[in-house]
């Protein structure tokens, strides 16, 4: 079935013309204000779904700006999208595929494609872990590397970092993704080669950063062992297995995944060989169920009561309505260190659009930037623009209740660090309390005054804070899958279709005709500074 997409959305309806008269009624209420005049409002405005809480009370809503944004997705069909992705209705328009990554998360998954890919994928990592597959001299592997890009790496990557914060990995880990030859010459030259493992994983199996790795990778082993079969210490995850095969990696050691999956959704598909290799097919199957989790939540749960839905709801509010441009994903946990990198792509990918899902030119803006670092270090960079620069940027602060390393009383430094920083946001503090305080410490008023302008903290600056009680495999699972389905919720307020990139193909391919030029062709009908970048290119390569 095909889900025919709204009309583009637009500020005049009901919905947004109310939000509108709210936005304006409400642009001098501080939220400070608000907690004051509504003793409850932390409880009214927090959420649980799965093994999340958010805690949103400390962004510029209030119940009636909360009833108007749930009439917008009313307007704008939020439900029904949701349901049509799930459903495995034809979603992506442009490319006339579904998009129902979440059946991968069903633990009694019965598409035979997902079945498949499991038994595949379950048969590969008992084969590697019993030791029936090994490396060139017999032994165990020691070492797997994992070559991908963008969807293949980002998600994999992200979880095995995650999770090795608390266990230690079967196999030492390691993610190739730049087609920079530093980033594999520097991987390659602490390895073992007999007992290194290489993982290709590209769904269409001719993503150029990927295969250029991959052959570098190969001629690495050939040249190595040079008595070895290089090809037998590969493995794939693809949805082309046929080309696989004709890089020389063997069927049985080929995991076909499914094609509809986009690959900023395929992190729960086989794309996660990794996570299973590192950490067993438990693991990865508590990943899958912390985001069946969500899934039950966004399908069974009212709208008013639905987080992914609320959340995606105030990315719109603080984007169109506010005039925000961006979000900062703040995690107080080093083991989700990574986790920005991967919303980059998941949300910017998605939502980086300027025209609608019938190719009709948007009237609102569409995804903000999404940007951050891990907690507290952050604090110690960039938090200064946060708390006192001229734009305001929600933060999306990330805090796990209990650590896995419980050295004295650190983690509880971190959460204090965390909490402190919300409040700071929010809070703030005004010109005359800080001149006072300046006073009190024996400044004179003239003194005092011109000190405490710099000082100044403005405050009345949006966040929310998600926490979970420790980060494992399962809250993890869910934090990823709320993220997901809060992008559909925006983008279904906004008629863009978040599963193609079209933006990115487009680079592929100039990149693929400019290596002839680089490598001494026709550069005539080069553009100018194009032209003068490759020969300068030339120049120095012919120097070397």
């Amino acid at each position: 079935m095909t889900h025919t997409p709204e009309a583009p959305a637009t500020p005049d309806t009901p919905a947004w013309r109310r939000l509108t008269e709210l936005r304006n009624a409400q642009r001098n209420t501080v939220l400070l204000q608000r907690f004051s005049d509504d003793p409850q409002r932390a409880a009214r405005f927090s959420l649980a779904a799965g093994p999340l809480h958010a805690d949103f009370s400390k962004q510029h809503i209030d119940e009636d700006v909360l009833q108007a944004l749930l009439a917008l997705a009313e307007e704008r069909g939020v439900s029904r999208f949701l349901h049509a992705v799930m459903d495995g209705d034809i979603v992506n328009i442009t490319e006339g595929r579904s998009a129902a990554h979440n059946r991968l998360r069903e633990a009694a998954a019965t598409d035979s494609d997902i079945v498949v890919m499991r038994s595949q994928l379950a048969a590969l990592v008992e084969a590697v872990h019993s030791g029936s597959f090994c490396g060139a001299d017999g032994a165990p592997f020691a070492d797997l590397v994992h070559i991908g890009i963008g969807g293949s790496d980002l998600g994999p990557q992200l979880v095995c970092d995650c999770l090795a914060g608390s266990e230690t990995p079967r196999l030492r880990l390691h993610f190739v993704s730049n087609i920079d030859p530093a980033a594999l010459s520097h991987t390659l030259a602490s390895l073992n080669p007999a007992t290194t493992l290489f993982a290709v994983s590209t769904k269409s199996f001719s993503t150029e950063e990927t295969l250029s790795n991959a052959a570098s990778a190969k001629a690495w082993l050939q040249a190595q062992l040079p008595d070895a079969d290089a090809n037998a210490q590969f493995v794939a995850v693809t949805a082309k297995p046929a080309a696989a095969a004709a890089f020389g990696i063997a069927e049985q050691k080929i995991v076909r995944t499914p094609g509809w999956v986009g690959g900023r959704f395929s992190l729960w598909s086989a794309t996660g060989l990794p996570i299973a290799l590192g950490f067993g097919m438990q693991r990865f199957e508590q990943l899958l169920a912390g985001g069946a989790a969500i899934d039950r939540h966004v399908a069974g749960t009212p709208l008013r009561e639905n987080l992914p839905v609320l959340l995606g709801l105030l990315d719109v509010w603080n984007r169109n309505l506010l005039g925000l441009h961006s979000l900062a994903v703040i995690p107080y946990d080093h083991s989700l260190r990574l986790l920005p990198s991967h919303l980059q792509q998941l949300l910017m990918e998605s939502a980086g659009k300027s025209v609608s899902a019938t190719g009709q030119p948007l009237t609102l803006h569409s995804c903000p930037v999404i940007w951050g670092s891990e907690g507290s270090n952050a604090q110690h960079s960039f938090f200064q623009m946060l708390h006192q620069g001229s734009e305001v940027v929600p933060v999306d602060f990330i805090l796990p209740l209990s650590s896995h390393h419980p050295l004295g009383d650190q983690h509880r430094k971190l959460v204090a660090n965390c909490l402190a920083q919300s409040l700071t946001l929010m809070a703030g503090k005004s010109a005359s309390d800080i001149s006072i305080q300046l006073q009190s410490e024996g400044l004179d008023a003239e003194a005092a005054a011109t000190l405490a302008a710099h000082k100044t903290m403005p405050g009345n600056r949006p966040s929310t804070t998600i926490s979970v009680a420790k980060t494992d495999a399962h809250s993890l699972g869910a934090l990823i899958a709320l993220y997901e389905h809060r992008l559909l919720t925006a983008c279904a307020v906004w008629d863009i279709n978040p599963f193609d990139q079209w933006g990115v193909e487009l680079g592929k391919r100039l990149s693929r005709s400019l290596m002839d030029a680089l490598g001494g062709g026709d550069v005539s009908a080069l553009d100018g500074s194009t032209r003068q970048l490759v020969e300068r290119y030339r120049a120095v390569a012919e120097a070397d």
